[in-house]
């Protein structure tokens, strides 16, 4: 793998720093004692099933387990304690989802941390590279398997949108002004349109989707984006151009009361990039970093 293409979350920087910062940089470093340290958490062992109480910022956990099994969940409940809040038992199953989701996240990158696992020069054959990475970081091989699918996609994903070819030649359709009304001489907006970029493997879901507004974006207004639609095909020949702009996790947020859109802040963007964008690329991990962070 090539580890330079390799982009971090928000999330998994601020976890890296956490460990960096109090003397965690190897796995051998991994102690849940030293962790829960350097995150202001006490841990309590007894022979009962493990749990968390956040308001106290407390991890009990199971003495009867062995060392992989507490590890596993020392670093789910970790994320409860210090990113949440809330008892589960009373909240609606849709806020209690996205806590388990944010919280198994969470478990792969303190696990697993990049900065640790792009040290290690790994066996060519995938199932010795699990079983090394699994006695190194003390973890089940179903969840090293998980994080290196997600290294890997996150490779495959960057290595994608990288290798676009940028033309720099500026096609008639992108030379288009916006267009004057006819009735009232204000300028106005289509609808921008949106195809799905899949990659040449995988079409279970697209690595990205493309936002084209010919006659350019109204940069004063958030974009509202249903982002679990099916949207078309983009054509095979895509191509890049200086006129595209890559939507970033931070540029997103989410709408509560509407499930499947994210809100687009193209101020943000064109504070980047300039309102001479017709074309945003939102690649899919972006829309799963803004949720899970």
């Amino acid at each position: 793998m090539n580890y330079s293409n390799y982009s971090k979350t928000p999330l998994e920087q601020w976890i890296e720093e956490q460990y960096r910062s109090n003397g965690v940089f190897t796995p051998n470093d991994l102690d849940i004692d030293k962790i829960a340290l350097s995150f202001g958490v006490d841990i309590v062992y007894y022979d009962k099933t493990t749990f968390s109480e956040n308001e106290e910022r407390v991890i009990f956990i199971d003495n009867r387990n062995d060392r992989t099994e507490q590890r596993k969940v020392f670093f789910h409940e970790l994320c409860h304690v210090i990113r949440h809040s809330g008892d589960q038992r009373w909240m609606p199953d849709l806020f209690r989802e996205a806590q388990e989701i944010d919280a198994n996240r969470f478990a792969l990158y303190a696990t697993i941390p990049f900065f640790m696992l792009e040290q290690i020069t790994l066996p060519i054959h995938r199932s010795e590279a699990i079983s090394l990475l699994a006695l190194e970081f003390h973890a089940y091989p179903e969840l090293v398997e998980l994080r290196l699918k997600q290294v890997e996609d996150r490779i495959s994903d960057s290595e994608f949108i990288s290798t676009f070819t940028y033309n720099n030649q500026i096609t008639s359709s992108l030379e288009t002004t916006i267009h004057e009304s006819p009735v009232s001489g204000l300028s106005y907006l289509q609808e921008p349109r949106i195809h799905s970029l899949y990659g040449l493997e995988d079409f279970s879901r697209p690595q990205a989707l493309v936002i084209e507004q010919r006659q350019g974006f109204n940069w004063n207004k958030p974009l509202d984006l249903n982002v679990e639609r099916n949207y078309k095909l983009h054509s095979s020949s895509f191509h890049r151009s200086r006129h595209d702009a890559t939507v970033l996790p931070g540029d997103l947020s989410l709408l509560p009361n509407r499930k499947g859109y994210v809100t687009i802040n193209l101020s943000r963007v064109a504070w980047r990039h300039g309102q001479s964008v017709t074309r945003l690329i939102l690649p899919m991990d972006a829309i799963d970093d803004a949720i899970n962070f």
